[in-house]
């Protein structure tokens, strides 16, 4: 993938995602590509954006540089959102799940004829919202795939998918850059120094949630949340009145994201406490603040982790839990490990 030459007209996949464009691309190119691609990865790695490329590119009439063109009739009509044989699927609100009416809605899809002949695109994310009849439904047009038509799926957590919808996809699985290339991509994009490393941290090594996080809304609800945890560790704050105020974080920010947090947060004390490393002010006084002493006082944390991991799952899946009752519990749980 030439990264010099881009089209701003039209999505292209970012610079770390290099070999799993011209994978693709080769096969595309081949006339290859398989009925039904999975993209996977942690958020913050641009899976949507490539996704968004690829779609472009397979619905583009004059593809240059292995690249939607951007001017042809098929690109204007994706850009404008009104490609006949382009279709979205998401929630219906963020956050939300997949309902079974919107795979429905691929029948008559999948079903017509390409009016220019050429390939078909349904585009779904996050994967993992559709609850059992809504995957159940999408199953069938996976098992008896129509020709032309490419399923794009998009997935933060694909192990809450059906094996059997995992199994008819090809993966395309997206690790984290390396820090380097995750840094130098920050710094063009005009975020550096402290501020750049700290963010990249704090988002698991995900470039574009690391420059999410600077924004000033999710800079203070993340630092506020950390302050009422340090409450809650202080026996200054009720687990319950906590949960009140963090069911629905607000805009810009979700629930699923706060715990990631929370998890980032917990990594840095079990570091600074096994391998005596450096971390954040507020985060060592947590970890101070622990009873007990040693490493024997981390184990509660291991477990807690764990617990804050599966509630994350609960989250990204289709189950869609009672967020209230969910969030109580592990406030309850975090401030029994300072009691």
């Amino acid at each position: 993938m030439p990264e010099t030459i881009e089209n701003p007209t039209v999505p292209s996949p970012l610079p770390w995602q290099a070999e799993q464009w011209q994978r693709l691309g080769a096969q595309w190119r081949a006339g290859r590509c398989p009925h039904a691609l999975l993209f996977s990865g942690q958020p913050g790695l641009g899976k949507r954006r490539f996704a968004e490329a690829f779609a472009a590119l397979a619905l583009c009439e004059q593809p240059r540089d292995g690249l939607a063109c951007g001017d042809c009739r098929g690109c204007r009509l994706w850009r404008a959102g009104s490609h006949p044989d382009f279709l979205r699927v998401e929630p219906e609100k963020p956050g939300g799940p997949l309902k079974v009416e919107q795979i429905r809605q691929l029948g008559g899809f999948v079903g017509r004829t390409s009016g220019r002949e050429g390939a078909r695109v349904v585009w779904l994310a996050p994967a993992e919202a559709m609850n059992v009849n809504a995957a159940n439904a999408l199953l069938k047009n996976l098992e008896e795939p129509a020709a032309s038509v490419i399923f794009l799926l998009v997935s933060d957590s694909p192990s809450g998918l059906l094996p059997t919808i995992r199994s008819r996809c090809q993966s395309v699985a997206f690790p984290a850059p390396s820090e380097e290339a995750a840094l130098r991509w920050l710094h063009e994009g005009g975020l550096d120094g402290q501020s750049a490393r700290s963010a990249l941290a704090l988002s698991g090594g995900a470039p574009l949630l690391a420059l999410e996080l600077v924004e000033p809304e999710a800079r203070e609800a993340r630092e506020q949340f950390l302050a009422d945890l340090i409450a809650l560790a202080q026996s200054a704050e009720a687990p319950v009145a906590a949960a009140g105020r963090w069911e629905n974080p607000g805009e810009g920010i979700e629930l699923s994201q706060l715990l990631k947090f929370w998890q980032q947060w917990l990594a840095q004390m079990l570091r600074a406490r096994s391998c005596d490393l450096t971390a954040d002010r507020q985060v060592i006084g947590l970890l101070q603040r622990l009873p007990g002493r040693g490493t024997e006082s981390l184990r509660p944390l291991f477990g807690f982790s764990d617990q804050l991991a599966e509630a994350r799952q609960l989250l990204s899946g289709g189950a869609n839990p009672n967020k209230r009752l969910l969030l109580e519990d592990l406030l309850i749980r975090w401030a029994k490990l300072y009691a």
